[in-house]
């Protein structure tokens, strides 16, 4: 049964993505009712909401109580992320006028992509700045704004602007490989200037902001799906955001072997791998947007992941009963032992990073 609910689940994705025209049969008042909470565990419900109409026309359609709900979610995204988009255009401009160049990561920029960009469930703003500027200097200037903040290895806390949580990032992701991290940070420096001058204009003239450009976020938003992956846990969303990326990016034949080349070389192959499988046999991608060849093994993992922790893995009962540090520590141990069969590297390696990252909070905090 829940596998019948899964594909179920994935067709109605499909439609939404434009990659099927409808479901293969109608689903029951109570099918339409998992449905909907599993679009809410995935974070993909303001996404898929549109295809209900067309859906009623097909004699689809949910029930009343559901579509009611479905809509008054949907309103609650669009007004939701109305408040953020104004948000991260006050925090550029204050930002800036304190001395920092800075572009948004992920969601509002991630948001243009979609087809209705007021649909995207929006989160936390997380802002990047030249990395020009002194890590300790960042951290000073954001604990001035928030001083309870918590200083990480690749952001620091910055408190909440309209209620809207902000992180200050001065790495825009990491990896616990030492040497794939080295690589990834130098390749983050060298391409980091024209993510500082790539500005875009935010939905119902909120304004505008900077954002990674496309080609720098097939990498970048690849590197944070990993980091997900393998630390908490990731949901569908990031990988419907990678969805409308490689779409808008185009085929990729005349670039593919160049763009594979810096996979590896910054040790994301793997993942890349998994991904497109998931990306072209879930989400129904066609095979000429894919950027790697498709890895069946760990996709298969990478989805049962996804299905298994929702949303950024909060839905994760690991994760849930994992309150205190010590139970977080060996949380996290049992997840290197489950995924270092797909990806030794970052797994054994990431004990020693926990270590070497206590100590950096404590020097930083």
């Amino acid at each position: 049964m829940k596998r019948k609910r899964m594909t179920l689940f994935f067709e109605l994705l499909q439609v939404a993505l434009g990659t099927r025209e409808e479901l293969s049969r109608v689903p029951s008042a109570a099918e339409w009712g998992r449905l909907f909470e599993e679009a809410e565990r995935q974070a993909v419900a303001g996404v898929v909401f549109p295809v209900i109409e067309e859906l009623s026309r097909c004699g689809q359609k949910p029930s009343l109580e559901i579509l009611y709900e479905w809509i008054g979610l949907a309103e609650q995204l669009r007004q939701q992320n109305k408040v953020v988009n104004q948000t991260a255009v006050k925090l550029s401009a204050s930002l800036k006028n304190d001395g920092f160049e800075c572009c948004i990561l992920k969601g509002q920029g991630n948001a243009l992509l979609y087809p209705n960009p007021l649909g995207r469930q929006s989160g936390d703003i997380d802002v990047w700045v030249n990395p020009k500027c002194h890590v300790d200097s960042v951290i000073r200037y954001a604990k001035g704004k928030e001083p309870d903040g918590i200083a990480m290895y690749h952001h620091v806390d910055y408190g909440t602007i309209n209620g809207v949580e902000v992180e200050m990032h001065y790495r825009p992701s990491f990896m616990s490989n030492p040497l794939h991290n080295r690589r990834l940070q130098r390749w983050f420096v060298t391409h980091a200037g024209e993510q500082f001058l790539h500005e875009v204009e935010l939905p119902e003239g909120a304004g505008r902001v900077c954002v990674p450009t496309p080609e720098f976020n097939v990498v970048f938003q690849l590197s944070h799906v990993y980091n997900h992956l393998l630390h908490e846990g990731i949901g569908l969303r990031q990988i419907v955001d990678y969805f409308f990326l490689l779409r808008r990016e185009g085929e990729k034949d005349e670039r593919r072997e160049g763009l594979e080349k810096t996979l590896r070389y910054l040790g994301l192959e793997k993942i890349a791998g998994a991904v497109m499988w998931v990306l072209n046999e879930v989400l129904g991608l066609e095979e000429k947007y894919l950027i790697a060849p498709k890895d069946e093994r760990r996709g298969r993992l990478l989805l049962t992941e996804i299905m298994k922790g929702g949303n950024f893995g909060l839905y994760d009962a690991e994760n849930q009963r994992a309150k205190s540090a010590v139970k977080k520590n060996i949380q996290r141990i049992k997840r290197d032992l489950r995924l270092v069969w797909y990806f030794p590297s970052e797994c054994l390696w990431e004990p020693v990073f926990r270590i070497y990252h206590f100590f950096w909070r404590m020097k930083h905090n």
